[in-house]
C-alpha cells in the first residue's frame, strides 16, 4: 500500500458538526460525524430520509480551534455523493467526490449569516408529491410559515377558514384575492432539532444561532421560547421563556414558563414583528398542494 492509500484510509474517529446539502432539492440539515477520512465522511442525522444512495451532496465539516489551533471554528465545504443510507443508526455515508485536503475553506462567521430558510415558492417548484411525503415524514412536528410585516402584507395574506378534513386535521384554504407573491415570498421553518443535546423534547426559538429555530429580528429574545413535543405524540406546545416583548397566540399574550397547546392555523407572534402560522405536516402538505393547483409557479 502506497503512503498516498495508507493516507486515504486512516480514520477520524472524532465527532465534528456537520451540515449536508442535498443538491437534488436544495434542502439542507445538520448532523454529527463518525468518522472521516481522506475519501468520505460517516454523518449521523436525524434527517437521513432524505437522501438516497447516488444523491449528489454538498458537505461542510466545522473545526473546533482544539482540533486546528487556530482561535476560531472554520468551515471546510465540498462535494460528495451519497453511497450508503444507513437506516438502523440513522446516519449517511458519503464518498469525497475530491481529496479532502482540496476542501475549500470557510469562515464560521460567513457560514453562520447563510440564509437557513426557504420560501414557499422553493417546496412548490422542488418537491414532487412523493418527495414531499419524504420531507413530511422528516418533519412530523409541522412548520412555521412566516408572515412577518416585511414579507407579506398588511392585509392579512393567510386569510383562510379552518376545514375539519376526514383525517381529522384542520387546513386553511386560499383566499382568490390574496397576493399570490408575497405567499409565494412567505420563508417556511421547519419545527425540529438542529442541536445534538438532552433536550428530546424541545424546540428552541430566539434570535441566538444556537437555537433550533433562529428568528432573525432584534426585538426576539435570544431565548425567546419553546415549543414542546410531547413524548406520546399527543400534540405541541409553545412556551414563553420570560421573552422581553412577548410572544402571543392568537393575539393572547403567553404567560412566561406556561404551556399552550397549539393547533393548525395557530398564529404565532415572538415579538411584536415577526408573526407565523403553525401547521401540521399534514395541513402543509395540503396547503402546498392547494397553492399549487390554484395558482401554478411559473418556471420563467
Amino acid at each position: 500500500m502506497t503512503s498516498r492509500e495508507r493516507r486515504k484510509h486512516v480514520r477520524i474517529q472524532r465527532q465534528f458538526e456537520a451540515r449536508l446539502l442535498n443538491a437534488k432539492f436544495s434542502y439542507e440539515t445538520e448532523g454529527l460525524t463518525q468518522n472521516i477520512s481522506q475519501s468520505g465522511v460517516y454523518v449521523k442525522t436525524r434527517d437521513w430520509r432524505l437522501f438516497q444512495s447516488g444523491d449528489q451532496a454538498i458537505v461542510t465539516l466545522f473545526l473546533p480551534p482544539s482540533f486546528t489551533d487556530r482561535d476560531k471554528i472554520f468551515g471546510l465545504r465540498g462535494n460528495a455523493i451519497v453511497r450508503r443510507v444507513d437506516k438502523q443508526n440513522e446516519g449517511v455515508a458519503l464518498e469525497f467526490s475530491r481529496d479532502f485536503q482540496e476542501f475549500e475553506k470557510v469562515d464560521h462567521s460567513e457560514l453562520a449569516l447563510e440564509r437557513r430558510y426557504k420560501e414557499i415558492s422553493h417546496y412548490l417548484r422542488s418537491f414532487s408529491d412523493l418527495e414531499f411525503a419524504d420531507l413530511i415524514r422528516a418533519n412530523p412536528h409541522g412548520f412555521l410559515v412566516n408572515k412577518s410585516k416585511n414579507e407579506l402584507s398588511s392585509n392579512a395574506v393567510f386569510q383562510f377558514n379552518t376545514l375539519s378534513l376526514d383525517d381529522d386535521h384542520a387546513m386553511q384554504v386560499i383566499k382568490r384575492d390574496f397576493s399570490i407573491d408575497s405567499v409565494h415570498k412567505a420563508t417556511v421553518m421547519e419545527v425540529r432539532k438542529r442541536k445534538f443535546d438532552t433536550a428530546k423534547n424541545t424546540i428552541t426559538v430566539g434570535r441566538a444561532a444556537t437555537n433550533d429555530i433562529v428568528i432573525y429580528d432584534n426585538l426576539v429574545s435570544k431565548s425567546h421560547a419553546y415549543l414542546y413535543l410531547h413524548p406520546s405524540g399527543q400534540g405541541c406546545y409553545l412556551v414563553d421563556c420570560g421573552s422581553k416583548n412577548g410572544t402571543l397566540l392568537n393575539g393572547k399574550v403567553l404567560k412566561s414558563f406556561v404551556k399552550y397547546k397549539i393547533v393548525d392555523c395557530d398564529e404565532i407572534c415572538f415579538g411584536p414583528q415577526t408573526t407565523t402560522v403553525y401547521f401540521s405536516s399534514i395541513s402543509f402538505a395540503n396547503f402546498i398542494s392547494e397553492l399549487r393547483t390554484a395558482h401554478p409557479l411559473s418556471d420563467s
